[in-house]
């Protein structure tokens, strides 16, 4: 098992990446979440790397999602009614299985509850999985550290993008592609200054 993100040996799961939960936060926050949604999926779709995402009944309008489906060949696009858990999709998993890819980075809202619930049971199922931390707010501030220290506990590591984003360039066979993710790192990088200047 590999402890860094190889990019072919990677899948993403996002879930309700929909901007209706941005207005929980200051719009300097709200700004640089979309930018991040934006900047992974540049990212994922230099490293080739598929995106699943996970919506329930109240975000399945796709003109304002915070992150783009790249469903080429396939449906990656999966619906979970309110108060279920996201692996009784039995369709998603199934989907995610055939990728024959390990390593799960999982974001989306909201990690006190549905977030945190779906990357331990990944675990379970047999998924390396991680979480993005910096997509994957808590609901209630107060639950952010005990929730990523559960999550620890278990087994599910934390990742920040900008982690995420090195370890596929670092780990990418092409050039062209290393290239690419290089810039999107940067990216990262600008946001995240940006954000502490402000």
């Amino acid at each position: 098992m590999s402890l860094l993100a190889i990019p072919e040996n990677s899948q993403l799961l996002l879930i309700d990446p929909v901007p209706k939960y941005l207005g929980e936060f200051e719009d300097t926050l709200s700004e640089k979440i979309v930018q991040q949604f934006r900047l992974l999926s540049l990212a994922a779709d230099a490293a080739r790397v598929p995106r699943y995402f996970v919506v329930s009944s109240a975000g399945r309008r796709r003109d304002n999602w915070l992150s783009t489906p790249c469903e080429q060949n396939k449906p990656r696009v999966f619906a979970v009614e309110p108060g279920r858990a996201v692996w009784t999709n039995e369709q998603l998993l199934k989907a995610m299985r055939q990728e024959m890819r390990a390593q799960l980075f999982v974001c989306g809202f909201w990690l006190d509850d549905v977030v945190s619930a779906t990357a331990l049971e990944a675990l379970a199922l047999g998924f390396n999985a991680h979480l993005i931390t910096d997509l994957t707010p808590a609901m209630d501030r107060a639950n952010q550290k005990p929730a990523i220290d559960r999550l620890n506990q278990y087994g599910v590591p934390p990742i920040s993008l900008r982690a995420l984003l090195y370890e596929w360039a670092a780990n990418s066979n092409d050039a062209v592609t290393q290239k690419e993710l290089m810039l999107h790192w940067e990216a990262q990088k600008d946001i995240e200054r940006r954000g502490a200047s402000a």
